[in-house]
């Protein structure tokens, strides 16, 4: 489970809490990172697809620079989103720039 950020005016700014990485963090340039959420939670994130900028989990990784490439609507495989099956979920990918 991760906070996910993306940085505005020089800060990092929440804008997707939480979610659920579902591969390893790999930040060398067009690497993929996927990850899924709640539908009730991607508001902001649904605006971001198609666009590069610099996003970041939590503070114990570094913030990554990364094109939202994919956003949609799936059935979760996150164990912790199981007790949640009845509301929609999103699966999304980030390729690293």
């Amino acid at each position: 489970m991760a906070l996910l950020s993306i940085e505005r005016d020089g800060m990092m700014v929440g804008c997707a809490n939480p979610i659920y990485l579902t591969s390893e963090p790999d930040y060398s340039a067009g690497a993929e990172i996927t990850f899924e959420l709640l539908e009730s939670d991607a508001g902001v994130l649904k605006r971001l697809v198609g666009k590069v900028e610099t996003f970041g989990f939590d503070t114990t990784r570094p913030p990554f620079r990364a094109e939202l490439t994919s956003l949609d609507p799936c059935t979760s495989t996150v164990v912790a989103l199981s007790l949640m099956r009845n509301r929609p979920a999103m699966r999304g990918t980030f390729t690293v720039q």
